[in-house]
């Protein structure tokens, strides 16, 4: 690839990361500026010459990921800059605590049987991938968790043909294990062109837009409850730590939109306006926490459907575990 043509490719990377960086809730207005005036190759050879206040809001927000350093330091521009700029863009983000890392991925051996991967939409493709490489989840776990299928009756036969068709065998199972979205992205993006339709399929999966999605549900549910949300936000997520939208976003992605003790979900009933919705129940009654405490949303959260989640608190004097009302359906789902 020519010179101009690698400079392109860096502007355009620049422009995404903005972008994404202004979803996010901070907008480099000032970095914009400089890539509509400058370009983006002449504004990350300025920018490599000292810490900006970008980098410096990006590092308070956890987000190195979408710096100019980062960007420029993506293998397929590495044409483009000079050792010495390619050390000090390595530099100073392993100075501020984020790591580059140089994987190397196993070889894509595709199976080719299309037909099996056109059954499904693209989304639920993206879910399917992110889930067996970020979260380590089986076959049998994805059929059931993001597919909906029965998975003795699966066996796991139609993720395992979603992931085969790509060329992701046994050995990508949880190789991303405890990244991010943004985190597995960066890295495909930085492999050959074999796995340019998992990053295809991965972008149309944003944490932005589930994070927007229960950000909203949160405002609602409060607003029911008749809380006021304005002046009194800090009291009120430091004493409910379940209504945090980060917990809750990660304990949806670690089990899903089904309800854990009936299996209902919103989005198969009530279609696209029930796309992404679930409710989160703490398993550790919040009224006993003397203190702040941290959340495993893993081991401490659940998602649960609003009939299930009203049954397990109906009565404070004995308020249910997860497991203990899934007893009960299943005692009495037979009885008329």
């Amino acid at each position: 690839m020519d010179k101009q043509k690698l400079q392109n490719e860096l502007h355009n990377e620049l422009l995404k990361a903005a972008k994404i960086a202004s979803s996010i809730g901070y907008n480099p207005h000032i970095f914009n500026q400089m890539l509509a005036s400058e370009g983006g190759y002449a504004v990350a050879k300025k920018l490599i010459h000292k810490v900006s206040s970008g980098f410096e809001k990006l590092w308070e927000i956890n987000r190195l990921d979408l710096s100019a350093e980062a960007v420029m330091l993506n293998p397929k521009f590495k044409d483009l800059f000079t050792q010495e700029e390619i050390d000090t863009a390595k530099m100073r983000l392993k100075e501020f605590g984020y790591e580059i890392e140089e994987i190397i991925l196993p070889i894509l051996q595709p199976s080719g049987r299309k037909r099996e991967y056109d059954n499904y939409q693209d989304e639920i493709k993206a879910k399917v991938i992110y889930e067996h490489l970020a979260n380590g989840l089986t076959h049998r776990e994805l059929d059931e968790k993001v597919l909906g299928l029965d998975r003795d009756k699966s066996k796991g036969l139609q993720s395992m043909n979603i992931l085969h068709y790509l060329g992701m065998k046994a050995d990508y199972k949880g190789i991303f294990e405890g990244k991010e979205l943004n985190e597995v992205l960066n890295i495909l993006k930085k492999q050959d062109e074999s796995f340019t339709e998992a990053v295809r399929l991965l972008i149309l999966l944003t944490d932005e837009e589930l994070i927007n999605n229960i950000n909203s549900d949160l405002k609602a549910e409060l607003e029911e409850e008749g809380h006021r949300i304005e002046g009194q936000v800090k009291y009120y997520y430091g004493k409910r730590y379940e209504r945090d939208s980060k917990n809750r976003l990660l304990a949806v992605k670690k089990h899903g939109l089904n309800c854990y003790t009936c299996g209902f979900n919103f989005e198969a009933v009530y279609g696209e306006r029930g796309k992404d919705f679930i409710e989160v129940h703490h398993i550790k009654p919040l009224s006993t926490l003397e203190e702040a405490t941290e959340v495993n949303p893993e081991t401490d959260l659940v998602p649960l459907c609003a009939n299930c989640h009203r049954m397990i608190h109906r009565r404070k004097e004995e308020i249910l575990s997860p497991d203990e009302l899934k007893v009960l359906i299943e005692k009495f789902k037979n009885v008329t």
